[in-house]
């Protein structure tokens, strides 16, 4: 009998932690990692490959069933991958708590919808094909949480802080959002990281541009844009690394011993409208811990806000120095 499609994800009846799988082992460390984040949060697992396959388009019988063989064997194959993830996952968060679905459709588009209704979405690193490639890019686009992607998850150590990447940007004030959030539920520090500019400069100019003079200026305008979520954090240990470096330096060199690196889906090219900015898609391959991206449809805690959106009191901040 031939497997039928499931075409639309179900709702989870609770906050749910989504893994892409795609059989590669980067996406069994995804699975891994994300089954200690939904034990820590009390919340559903939900493993999903999903098919891609296109409606058959031919009359000819003999060909219609060599397509049906070959989109259930595809299957078949996806579900062996979801049951060897849910096998690691399942030493982690218990078994009634692991959903595994095999859907067929657009991965974005299918673990797209899965984001409305989760509270991570997570996926291998560029060894599983995502990141690199825009796929990766289309899925930062369209999550509606924080994008994980795990590639070094030995790395990582659960007692490390969480490190944001800040850059004056819409997209860097939500990350600095998910940030605080994420280090009050661990209990571990939060380090701001500023690179407050990297624009190449002429040697022959350098020696006379005075840039540790800029410094004190830059420190004012970065604390008076972060106060307002910072403030409302207060159990929340702050602390900052403004340097003028590249920021993917900055932050890959910040990973080191992190728990966990936040950044803006976009950074400072909000307005081209980039899904994955230049520095967050660097970011993911340079990193020595899991990488979360908050993407343009970040919906907010509240489940309404978009990334960007006014701070506790209500108004815009200040603006700050530029980053990456």
């Amino acid at each position: 009998m031939v497997e039928r499609a499931v075409r639309e994800p179900a709702l989870s009846p609770a906050p749910a932690v989504v893994v892409g799988i795609d059989g590669s082992r980067s996406a069994i460390d995804a699975a891994t990692w994300a089954a200690r984040e939904a034990d820590r949060r009390g919340a559903v697992l939900r493993l999903i490959e999903v098919v891609e396959w296109q409606a058959d388009a031919t009359d000819h019988p003999e060909a219609a069933d060599a397509a049906e063989r070959s989109r259930s064997l595809r299957r078949h194959a996806a579900r062996r991958h979801v049951d060897r993830a849910a096998e690691h996952a399942g030493f982690l968060v218990p078994e009634a708590r692991i959903i595994r679905q095999v859907i067929e459709g657009a991965p974005a588009d299918v673990l797209g919808r899965a984001s409305d209704e989760a509270d991570l979405v997570v996926i291998g690193g560029p060894v599983g094909g995502w990141s690199g490639t825009l796929l990766g890019l289309a899925l930062a686009a369209r999550s509606s949480c924080p994008l994980v992607f795990v590639e070094h998850i030995g790395h990582s150590r659960p007692d490390g802080p969480v490190v944001v990447g800040v850059d004056g940007s819409p997209g860097g004030d939500a990350a600095l959002r998910v940030a605080l959030h994420e280090a009050r539920e661990r209990e571990v520090p939060l380090e701001i990281v500023h690179a407050w500019s990297d624009t190449p400069l002429d040697p022959s100019l350098t020696p006379s541009v005075d840039f540790a003079a800029f410094a004190p200026d830059v420190r004012a305008a970065l604390d008076e844009r972060v106060a307002p979520w910072v403030g409302a954090f207060p159990e929340v240990e702050v602390r900052h690394a403004i340097a003028r470096d590249r920021p993917e330096a900055m932050l890959a060199e910040a990973s080191q011993g992190a728990h966990l690196l936040v950044v803006g889906g976009s950074g400072r090219h909000e307005h081209v409208g980039l899904a994955l900015g230049e520095v967050a898609r660097r970011v993911v391959l340079l990193a020595h811990c899991p990488v979360a991206v908050v993407g343009p449809r970040w919906r907010g805690p509240g489940g309404g806000a978009r990334a960007g959106s006014a701070d506790p009191a209500g108004a815009a901040p200040g603006a700050a120095g530029t980053a990456g």
